[in-house]
């Protein structure tokens, strides 16, 4: 009896761990991970807005390899909690991905971000909150 219930807890552990809807914000896995494509954040952002359900079905928690103009960057202190992010613009210059750096690159990144006008990341997409949202990124 003690198996069948050892085996029942792990499964419903896992089950549990499938049922995640949200990213860590520095997941170090992403510098080991294969993009699963490459695409330009615009595009991304798109396709979030014609089908919502089928761009999270295709890219949510994978590694994706995003480019494009930038629009800003941020730095966000809170106690020991630090956001660092880089705007991804679309065609009108508005802000359409939001991708979270990984505290490792992040004072790397910003400094290229300061001087580019295009930049490339790789990243997890963790979603979709009125602008594409990444997190753990990473120079690819």
């Amino acid at each position: 009896m003690r198996a069948s219930a050892a085996l029942a807890l792990a499964s419903a552990l896992a089950l549990a761990g499938a049922c995640v809807d949200r990213l860590p914000d520095q997941d170090r896995r992403i510098l080991a991970a294969s993009a699963i494509t490459k695409v330009p954040a615009e595009d991304l952002w798109k396709e979030f807005q014609a089908d919502r359900a089928r761009a999270h079905d295709t890219y949510w928690g994978k590694a994706i390899e995003v480019s494009g103009p930038i629009v800003r960057t941020a730095y966000a202190s809170c106690g020991a909690s630090t956001n660092t992010a880089v705007s991804f613009a679309g065609h009108d210059g508005s802000a359409v991905v939001i991708a979270k750096l990984l505290d490792d690159q992040a004072a790397a990144i910003l400094a290229e971000a300061k001087d580019a006008t295009k930049l490339r990341l790789k990243c997890y997409c963790a979603g979709y909150d009125g602008k594409v949202q990444l997190t753990s990124c990473v120079k690819p």
